[in-house]
């Protein structure tokens, strides 16, 4: 059995690299060869550039804060590339479009899509679902869906038929998220399960291969936020406060808290990792910073980026803690006051031994999804 990958691998985010090499790790270990096809589309390979292309506000701004930090951008944007390059095993050839696919497509005994939002049909330039992510150039072997996400609330009505086509052609469904399950059922009429983040099917141990030692070498609390960190001030003060450590920011966004003593530019997929290892803390208003605190079994304390309490609730955020039983470690954003309170009067820490012991049994039950569908 020789398994193919249809994801957002080449993407520079931490969250698409790590998921797709996890998902590829995990195919591997259960004793089955596994490529990651090499399909990298024209926007996501303009989307990692260092600098930003066009002469908007926003770009001339980015562009601008590029120069000032170029050597630690340029050394992050390298060790993404060398991630791909060391860590991921690709298809012999390189497809830059959907027709290279159809024109000479990839033969595997099955086509694993996902995970991410491959199937969000709104985040790519045409509007519309990209058929390389539900393998429609295969000419033989089966699909399998492995945690893609659709990214929205609900499929717009133009879009119905051409999922209800795509989808028909599947052998085994899941999603990531339980709200895919719903959107799968009322378009399609097809049965899926949820399934754990490829990030969460490897352990600390096995993420502890990849990670690379921080240089900084005393204890810290970890912000990785990837939205404006200046709105989290008075939530990181509350925190620097009760542990008594300085903070690092790994930045997502490039706006940092005012109480950062170290503000890392420069790192890839693996000293993210090593970053995460090595807290004491962390604070984040992202799912893969949230995921991969769970990994480690940090103390974390995590923010809902969305304002809308429907969109919350449908969250991947909101669905793995509310799976391990640690919803009250989400937080708003906008209620430092509510939040401060909690971190003073909190003295419970995390019981990992319960969150093991649940993560344990979803890692088996997503990882049997993945063998019965693969043998």
């Amino acid at each position: 059995m020789k398994a193919g990958i249809l994801t957002f691998h080449y993407a520079h985010h931490y969250g698409a690299q790590l998921q797709a090499y996890a998902l590829m790790r995990a195919i591997e270990m259960l004793g089955m060869k596994c490529e990651i096809i090499n399909y990298v589309r024209k926007d996501n390979i303009e989307g990692s550039r260092i600098f930003k292309k066009g002469l908007s506000a926003g770009s001339l701004l980015a562009n601008a804060n590029t120069l000032m930090n170029y050597g630690k951008l340029k050394r992050r944007h390298e060790r993404y590339d060398l991630f791909v390059q060391e860590k991921m095993k690709l298809s012999e050839r390189f497809y830059g479009s959907y027709e290279e696919l159809c024109a000479d497509p990839p033969e595997y005994d099955a086509y694993v899509c996902g995970s991410d939002q491959i199937w969000n049909p709104l985040i790519f330039g045409e509007k519309t679902y990209d058929p390389a992510f539900f393998a429609e150039f295969a000419q033989c072997g089966r699909r399998v869906a492995y945690a893609p996400s659709f990214g929205i609330s609900s499929i717009p009505e133009d879009k119905r038929e051409l999922l209800k086509k795509y989808i028909e052609k599947f052998d085994h469904l899941s999603v990531r998220e339980k709200h895919g399950e719903k959107i799968l059922k009322e378009v399609t009429g097809r049965d899926s399960i949820t399934v754990l983040d490829p990030t969460l099917l490897l352990t600390m141990d096995e993420w502890s291969t990849v990670a690379a030692v921080p240089d900084i070498r005393e204890p810290y609390i970890l912000c990785y936020f990837i939205t404006d960190a200046r709105k989290y001030t008075r939530h990181v003060q509350a925190v620097s406060d009760k542990y008594r450590l300085p903070v690092v920011t790994l930045c997502g966004s490039r706006r940092v808290v005012p109480q950062t003593r170290y503000k890392v530019l420069d790192a890839g997929p693996c000293e993210f990792l090593g970053l995460f290892a090595g807290a004491s803390a962390v604070m984040t208003d992202s799912f893969h910073g949230t995921v991969f605190s769970l990994n480690y079994n940090k103390e974390f304390f995590c923010f809902e980026s969305s304002a809308s309490s429907e969109k919350a609730v449908n969250s991947r955020l909101h669905n793995i803690l509310d799976k391990v039983g640690l919803l009250p470690r989400i937080f708003s954003a906008t209620d430092a006051k509510e939040f401060c309170g909690f971190v003073s009067d909190n003295t419970t820490d995390i019981d990992y031994s319960e969150v093991g012991r649940i993560l344990a049994k979803e890692r088996s039950i997503s990882l049997k999804y993945l063998k019965d569908s693969l043998s």
